[in-house]
């Protein structure tokens, strides 16, 4: 089963597991597919909470907070994006929830980017809240080997391109994650219904944002939220490094047996990425330009691209930064069309020797690969996948069932944590226990939040009244709002308490961009963000205590009135 999206107020999507929050049901009739929309949480996620919720009140009780089960607090933690960081960062700090006894407490998981790395390991497990200290110690040994096979990443990339809807996630799954995780993670949501549904785990919340409706509205805009990758710059480096090591390790010594149309199509997208690069980064292009002009005149009876690489170069330096990244897809496309066909027609039969056939067939894959991940970053594809909804009559908001394909992406790019899934009124959140593991500002994460409700009418704390000194940042601030919006507690990951007079050569040890981190560094990393719990604990505990003795206050008023009223 794949990931679905769920609609609630007004345009707000998920994705969720189709498993155990499906509000969108399948009907099929002769071949015909209608779907159901609900207005409400499934009835998978129904269950699997209420059952939580008998964990959550035992473990009240154990901090000495009683409530009664239909006044039991729903507690939410966020995790952030931040790369390898992250999820290392949100290891420690579930570590420490569980070490303080609050992890049994949480009714809901919800993480973006390198935090759901973390958690769809750990929810591979049925009993994952139990066993973590076993769990940590096969991650913290998996984590510490930046060794890693790039022939195997081919191999899966290999396959992974036969797909139409082939993307940059993809690529990023085959390289970048495989690198880190030193595994290549084949799991669906649904095979997570084990640790989902006893309630023995916290009930996860993984999500994406839909890429045409963050760029056309920004950030603020309800779409498909919550599941960050690096910057456009970095990203396509890495992927012109990973790309260019592939094609020196198996083409170097099979261009002679390899058509010229094929040779030049390779070499020129290759230098496309070069191209891009100088689009972004604002660099001089005329060494690229001369390579590309160099290359594509190989064929002196195709001229169409090399015509459209001159002109673009001669009013190269008039274009804004958008037009130069948008004269480069242009420029791939012709080249994919005047060169690449090649690719699409498959390995040339009877054209060559069968020594040189077999080595042209191991190659061949490779090729398509860099063609089809070179264009993908001329368009900037990521997560492009079936719309299961397309045409649905009587599908709100309307703009779901347009297209055919959808591009899902890291929600990081819009909000770093999660905060709109956990705001909707059906899930009734009481406590927001946020750990931040952005890079930059620890504070962007609450105010983008903070600005996306205020612009979409949904209850939020105020912010405004406290101050938040990015540079240097407390460990915890709490934001109270009316009975009408949650508890936030803000965990910035480096502060001036848990690394007090190094925060920013924190930052910098842990960057984002890294594929790994020595052994020390990681357990240096789990202490850091588990003394953000430790160190809060009494905090913790009494916000709980607060929100409870706040719910029995209200139940009882309640009582008071009914039995006032019926007199």
């Amino acid at each position: 089963m794949g990931p679905l999206c769920e609609s609630h107020n007004s345009d707000f999507l998920e994705v969720r597991n189709t498993l155990t929050l499906n509000v969108f049901h399948f009907v099929c009739q002769d071949e015909v597919h209608h779907v159901h929309q609900s207005p409400g949480l499934s009835e998978g996620e129904v269950k699997a909470t209420h059952k939580r919720r008998e964990k959550v009140l035992m473990c009240l009780e154990t901090l000495g907070i009683y409530c009664e089960q239909n006044n039991v607090p729903n507690i939410v933690v966020l995790g952030s994006g931040g790369g390898l960081r992250a999820m290392i960062a949100l290891l420690g700090t579930l570590m420490e929830l569980k070490k303080q006894n609050f992890l049994d407490a949480v009714m809901y998981l919800c993480g973006v980017s390198g935090s759901t790395w973390c958690m769809s390991l750990l929810y591979e497990n049925g009993k994952w809240s139990e066993k973590l200290m076993s769990l940590e110690e096969e991650l913290c040994e998996s984590l510490s080997n930046s060794s890693w096979h790039l022939g195997k990443a081919e191999e899966y990339l290999e396959e992974l391109s036969k797909d139409e809807n082939y993307s940059l996630t993809d690529f990023w799954a085959a390289c970048f994650v495989y690198q880190i995780l030193q595994q290549f993670d084949e799991n669906e949501l649904a095979d997570h219904s084990e640790a989902v549904e006893t309630g023995v785990n916290p009930y996860p919340i993984y999500a994406a944002v839909d890429k045409e409706k963050l760029s056309e509205k920004g950030g603020n805009f309800p779409g498909l939220w919550g599941s960050a990758i690096g910057s456009m710059e970095e990203n396509i480096k890495f992927i012109r490094d990973i790309l260019g090591r592939l094609v020196q390790l198996r083409l170097r010594t099979l261009f002679v047996v390899l058509e010229r149309d094929t040779v030049i199509a390779c070499q020129a997208n290759l230098l496309l990425l070069d191209l891009q690069l100088c689009a972004i980064s604002g660099s001089d292009p005329k060494e690229v330009f001369e390579k590309l002009r160099s290359v594509l005149s190989d064929d002196k009876e195709k001229t169409a691209s090399i015509k459209l690489c001159t002109a673009i170069h001669n009013t190269w330096a008039m274009k804004t930064r958008e037009e130069r990244m948008a004269s480069c897809a242009e420029l791939g496309e012709q080249i994919e069309k005047e060169f690449g066909g090649h690719l699409g027609q498959g390995i040339p039969q009877g054209k060559l020797p069968p020594s040189q056939a077999v080595l042209l067939g191991s190659v061949w894959g490779l090729l398509r690969v860099v063609s089809k991940t070179v264009q993908c970053v001329l368009t900037w594809k990521w997560g492009t996948t079936h719309n299961f909804l397309y045409k649905s009559p009587n599908i709100k908001p309307s703009y779901l069932v347009e297209n055919k394909i959808i591009s899902l992406i890291d929600a990081g790019l819009a909000i770093n944590s999660a905060y709109p899934l956990v705001l909707q009124a059906q899930r009734q959140t009481d406590l927001i226990i946020s750990f931040d593991f952005s890079s930059g500002d620890p504070f962007e994460t609450i105010k983008k939040a903070a600005s996306y409700c205020q612009e979409n009418h949904i209850p939020f704390p105020n912010i405004k009244d406290q101050k938040m000194d990015e540079n240097n940042p407390s460990d915890c601030y709490i934001f109270r709002g009316d009975k009408s919006c949650p508890t936030v507690m803000h965990f910035p990951l480096f502060n001036n308490v848990n690394c007090s007079g190094e925060i920013e050569d924190y930052r910098k040890r842990f960057s984002t961009f890294r594929m790994s981190f020595p052994g020390e560094a990681i357990k240096d990393l789990l202490k850091k963000a588990g003394l953000n719990v430790s160190n809060n604990r009494a905090k913790i505990r009494n916000e709980i205590n607060r929100l409870v003795l706040s719910s029995r206050t209200k139940e009882l008023q309640k009582r008071v009135f009914v039995s006032f009223y019926t007199r």
